[in-house]
């Protein structure tokens, strides 16, 4: 099957933007990726950089999609962040969120550590969503809130987990792959999007869109007409299957 991808990293209305977002495709395989670096800790844009190109890096060097494979990447990332952190001074706790999808154009797999998040969408209804390691999200576990008021909640920003140069018992690992059909499709975006554009106006933009760059377009447009002037860095990254 073909992929089709396009993605767009803007700042918003800040200064900086720490998302990083970019993918590599070899002939069998291809790897989309998605980080965003934690605004509380210096050199966190830094963090989304390296995280995202290191991971890349090893992905290109020997492209796949097992466990094994994923973990190995995951693995180069979190030595280079580490060695990243450890010359530049105070930037020992430099952090990002990290998501990442793999596939062999057949089949997918994706893993995630904060509130960056993955859409999958099949038949053009939404089949699953990442969830957020967040205290938001841990209140909508435990039934103190509704999903839908994650948006809103004056915590939705403090996480519970991220990609720090740690170990990685604290990633989620879809460890089954996903059987892929025509019209399949992923959203990989940072909160700075997802916050802004709802799922339900994600899959009404996904049925009108024949492509990604009008998909995103589109959900773009809503983001901006909500957007307050000194809204966050946003990133989406779009993959539509045929």
């Amino acid at each position: 099957m073909n992929f089709k991808k396009a993605f767009l990293s803007r700042p918003g209305g800040r200064k900086n933007n720490q998302d990083f977002c970019s993918y590599v495709e070899s002939k069998r395989f291809g790897c989309y990726l998605l980080a965003d670096g934690l605004g509380a800790y210096r050199g966190s844009g830094t963090a989304a950089r390296i995280t995202g190109e290191s991971l890349l890096e090893a992905f290109a060097a020997s492209p796949g999609m097992s466990v094994e494979s994923i973990m190995h990447y995951l693995e180069h990332a979190r030595r280079t962040l580490l060695d990243v952190a450890g010359n530049v001074q105070g930037s020992q706790n430099m952090k990002t969120t990290l998501v990442l999808l793999v596939s062999d154009f057949l089949r997918a797999r994706w893993v995630h550590v904060g509130d960056s998040r993955l859409y999958y969408f099949s038949s053009g209804t939404l089949a699953f969503q990442t969830q957020d390691h967040s205290v938001s999200q841990a209140m909508v576990n435990a039934g103190d809130i509704a999903p839908q008021q994650i948006r809103f909640h004056e915590d939705r920003n403090r996480l519970t987990r991220a990609f720090d140069g740690s170990d990685l018992s604290r990633v989620a690992f879809l460890q089954k792959p996903v059987d892929l059909q025509p019209e399949d499709a992923f959203l990989l975006c940072s909160d700075g999007f997802w916050e802004l554009v709802y799922e339900t106006e994600m899959e009404e933009d996904l049925l009108r869109s024949k492509d990604p760059e009008t998909w995103i377009d589109r959900m773009q447009k809503r983001l901006l007409d909500r957007a307050e002037p000194d809204h966050d860095n946003y990133t989406a990254l779009a993959v539509m299957v045929s």
